[in-house]
Formats: C-alpha cells, structure tokens, sequence
C-alpha cells in the first residue's frame, strides 16, 4: 500500500509538471465599447489564436479595429499571471500577415498588440506596455512592411523577412535578474532591448489587436486571412532561449 501511495503521490506530481500554460482570452464587443471604445472581437478565436478576415473598408476613416484580453485584467481587477521574481522567462508569438506592402492607401497594423506588465514598486504606478506591432503600410514602414517592438519610449524595428510557411514569428525573454528584456526574430536572436526594465516584472497579461484600412471593394486584399497567435507554453516554443529559461507559469523549458 506504501509503494502504491508513492507511486500515485509520483504520478501526481509528474502530471502537475506537465500542465499546459494558457492565457484566457474572453473578452467581448460589450465589454469593449466601455473598456477599449471603437474594437469589437476578433470575428475568430480558436484558444490563443485570434484571426479576421481582410473585409472592404468604405474610406480611409472607416477603419476595422479587433481586439481580444482578459476582461478581469482590463479592468484592472487583477494583474495577469504572477511571474516568479527571479530566472528568465520566455513567451512567443506566430503572425500570419501579408509579406508584401499592401497597394495604394490600404494599411494593417497590429497596433495596441501588446504584453502588459506590471513591476515591483512600493508605490502604485501604471503598467509598461511592450508593443509588439505588425506595420503594413502604416508608421515606420510607409510603402513598404515590418515589426516594430516598443517599451519604456525606445525600440527596434526590422523588416518582414520571407519564411518557408509563411509565418512571423517573434520570441520574447524576460531576464529577472538583469532587468532586461530579449528578442528573438525568426529564429535570430536580436540581444536584448535597448531599455531594460526599471525593475523586476511582478505580472504579465496580453491583449491581441489589429486594424486596417483603405480597403476598396475590388481590392486584391480582400478575403485574406491575418491572424495572431499568442504561445505562453513551453512545449509550443519554437526557439531556442537562455539556459534555465521557463514559461510565464514556471515551467522550465
């Protein structure tokens, strides 16, 4: 009967450690209206995976704005998932977007597409948001198409590199003890962040967004897919990271 309580005690343990990392996206246009005026959802959500078909757009003003967090968060009746406050921990993201810079007026970012994080103070002080946005047409890339990645009024941007499956994909490290933050661009690793974090990161939540524009009625445009994939679980973890590097929930890679 010991052995076999041990045993059961040992398998409890091992599936404890094997547990997926999620993030709950379940926000809805309601909520939005009040919270983020002017985004209503993504017309998919398949578990972290948010997508909108490319539809016409009447004018330049008439502008198509998707947005997908967690209500709770948003609200500011908790703060995300709490990271522990020393290691280096990693979370990742999976673009399908045009390639190419879009014809004429037409634009689509992933503007307010951001990591949300919360740090260790002893005094109340807002959130740092770290932007993670696809530009198409649209700030830096006018007439042509790329990332630019944004925290504490400093960034880096690159172009959209072409890749066998049509994807983007974007790493992101957090580096408790050097207060620190890394990129990971398709498989290159860009070093850290010009800014570091004024302190250690206490938190950490998500909201996915795009929008785009300028799309006439006989656009090319029209009908193709664009879709946003947070990854938060180290056994979906396409990159290769610092050694001792976990998962937002502690799991080491």
């Amino acid at each position: 009967m010991k052995r076999l309580t041990i045993a059961i005690l040992t398998g409890l343990m091992s599936a404890s450690g094997w547990s997926a990392c999620n993030f709950n996206f379940d926000t809805t246009s309601a909520f939005l209206t009040f919270y983020r005026p002017g985004y209503v959802d993504f017309p998919s959500l398949v578990g972290q995976t948010t997508s909108a078909s490319i539809e016409p757009t009447t004018s330049l003003l008439n502008v198509k704005k998707y947005l997908a967090g967690n209500a709770k968060d948003i609200a500011y009746l908790k703060k995300g998932i709490v990271l522990q406050p020393q290691g280096i921990f990693a979370f990742e993201y999976k673009f399908k977007v045009p390639a190419t810079a879009l014809p004429n007026n037409e634009f689509l970012t992933t503007s307010l597409n951001k990591a949300v994080m919360y740090y260790f103070t002893g005094i109340p002080l807002p959130p740092i948001n770290y932007l993670v946005e696809y530009q198409n047409n649209a700030g830096e890339f006018t007439n042509n198409v790329g990332f630019v990645l944004n925290m504490f009024g400093g960034g880096i941007s690159f172009p959209v590199t072409s890749t066998p499956d049509g994807y983007q994909r974007i790493g992101i490290y957090i580096n408790q003890d050097a207060k620190q933050i890394g990129v990971i661009y398709n498989g290159v690793d860009k070093g850290y962040f010009p800014n570091g974090a004024p302190v250690k990161i206490k938190s950490i939540t998500f909201e996915n967004a795009m929008e785009y524009g300028g799309i006439n009625s006989n656009s090319p445009t029209i009908g193709k897919d664009v879709s946003i994939e947070l990854i938060t679980d180290k056994n979906q973890f396409q990159f290769t990271y610092p050694v001792g590097t976990m998962d937002i929930c502690g799991n080491s890679i």
